[in-house]
């Protein structure tokens, strides 16, 4: 990939933008700990600057989507006329060049009847929730469990037909019972994106006694994907499962003969974190001394694509790539966004064991392989490839 397509936006780039650090809840695993009683907010004319500084790449015809994912802290703590403001903003500077997407992520312990109005109206597209079924790592600021409130206020969503996914953390503490918090929300037919501990930020106060609590071993980490993945396969729902559906479709990639490496370079890095203060990372190295990319307030976001923060991450990821992902017998097949995007936690797992999407590749090619659809989807691959391979006198 050359550098100049390496310096330009992605076509649909995602920006998580941290609102809020404040938080109602003290999850013992959350890497924003010693910002959560912080109530300082992104104000509105800040949020304006970054939208047009975002526009200028719009405004070139560089993008195609722009997915903004409102996040914290808690941000259903920021009231619903802050949002509407928003929304008036982004009308106002995006207008009709391209279109743009929201999404928020909350732990669903603040519902009000103005919240249910607001999420059924078209601003919030998509509603995560997070939530972990077991365990006790999400408290409220006293140490009392904030599961019961977070279950009725699941039940009003679904009272009021309003869609949601789910966000569960995986860590010490619910790794015993990832089976049945597939089934939870399986049985509630809404998809999950599994999170796991060890992608963490760089706050050090906090750091080594969260993962001496929270973190998983890669063996434990693979075991535990192993078993939802078997979950998925017998479910007559089987709703769709954030990383699982990738390492599925990496798998048909590679059943089907899709081995070219050359299909993935045009895909670069997709997703921002844009901080409360306005300085974007790499979500694998948020918060890193010295490793922010600028600052969405102050610059057009040409300038912090071209920045020597995000160069170096870019040198990096690639370096990564040839070092782990040429030798790997998956190599085209799979884009290796695992290992272009690690943190430096996922870095050190790598070194020390191997890649996990490895593992879970050959475990589901293999599984596919004794159950015989490995043979089914090459032949209907093939039959779809020469069902759309050019006819003799066509002009494409």
């Amino acid at each position: 990939m050359g550098l100049l397509q390496q310096m330009l936006p992605p076509r649909t780039p995602e920006f998580v933008v941290k609102i809020t650090k404040y938080c109602n809840l003290r999850c013992s695993y959350c890497y924003e700990f010693p910002d959560l009683g912080n109530k300082e907010r992104m104000a509105l004319d800040s949020i304006a600057r970054m939208f047009s500084n975002i526009s200028s790449a719009a405004d070139k015809g560089q993008m195609d989507r722009l997915r903004f994912i409102w996040h914290g802290g808690e941000p259903f703590l920021i009231p619903i006329d802050y949002y509407k403001s928003i929304a008036d903003l982004q009308r106002e500077i995006f207008a009709d060049k391209i279109e743009v997407v929201n999404v928020v992520q909350t732990n669903l312990t603040i519902l009000t009847d103005r919240h249910i109005e607001f999420l059924k109206s078209d601003f919030f597209s998509t509603l995560g929730v997070s939530f972990d079924v077991y365990g006790d790592q999400r408290v409220d600021v006293r140490g009392r469990p904030s599961t019961e409130v977070a279950l009725a206020n699941m039940q009003k969503l679904i009272d009021n037909k309003i869609d949601f996914g789910a966000i569960t953390v995986l860590a010490r503490n619910t790794l015993p019972n990832v089976r049945n918090i597939y089934r939870f929300f399986d049985n509630l037919g809404r998809g999950m994106r599994i999170l796991p501990f060890y992608v963490n930020a760089n706050v050090q106060e906090i750091a080594e006694q969260q993962i001496a609590d929270h973190a998983l071993t890669q063996r434990e980490l693979v075991e535990a994907l192993k078993q939802i993945f078997d979950e998925w396969l017998v479910s007559k729902n089987a709703v769709q499962v954030d990383p699982i559906n990738d390492f599925i479709d990496i798998a048909v990639n590679y059943v089907s003969g899709i081995r070219d490496p050359s299909r993935w370079l045009s895909e670069s890095e997709v997703v921002f974190v844009v901080n409360v203060d306005g300085r974007v990372w790499s979500p694998g190295e948020s918060y890193g001394e010295g490793k922010d990319y600028g600052n969405l307030f102050n610059e057009e976001l040409s300038v912090v694509l071209n920045s020597p923060g995000r160069r170096r991450m870019l040198d990096d990821a690639q370096s990564r790539r040839a070092r782990y992902c040429e030798s790997c017998p998956y190599y085209g097949s799979c884009p290796g966004h695992f290992v272009g995007d690690a943190s430096p936690q996922q870095e050190r797992m790598l070194v020390e064991a191997g890649c996990p999407v490895r593992d879970m590749i050959g475990y589901i090619v293999e599984k596919l392989g004794r159950i015989g659809l490995d043979n089914v989807i090459a032949e209907r691959t093939s039959q779809r490839r020469q069902e759309q391979k050019p006819q003799p006198g066509s002009l494409y």
